[in-house]
């Protein structure tokens, strides 16, 4: 058998295989994150809002680091949402290349009266 003809020009280098990246995200229905408590003393002065936390997640899914992004404008409600969020809840970690890695998501929490 003749030896096959030589493959057609291929680029000088070979191209990395395309990783595919997933976000780690905080909303899957099997996590059951709690909602925050809300604080009494802010129930009963009306307080409201959403905090925005930037949370860094583990390979693992858990939160490595937890930061206010973006204030309610009321440090209880703040602190409810950073403490939960830190203490009770888990993610499910970004992926890159089928691979768990660490990454930032950014946690929306609203406080709404009912």
């Amino acid at each position: 058998g003749a030896p096959p003809p030589p493959a057609a020009a291929t680029p000088s280098a070979p191209q990395p295989p395309e990783l595919v990246s997933t976000p780690a995200r905080y909303d899957a229905a099997y996590l059951s994150n709690p909602e925050p408590p809300y604080p009494p003393a802010a129930r009963v002065r009306g307080e409201v809002g959403t905090v925005r936390l930037r949370v860094r997640v583990g390979a693992d899914g858990r939160p490595e680091a937890v930061e206010l992004a973006q204030s309610s404008g009321y440090a209880q409600l703040d602190r409810a949402a950073e403490n939960t969020v830190r203490l009770q809840w888990r993610f499910v970690p970004a992926q890159r290349g089928g691979s768990p890695v660490a990454d930032m998501v950014i946690v929306p929490i609203a406080f709404r009266l009912q």
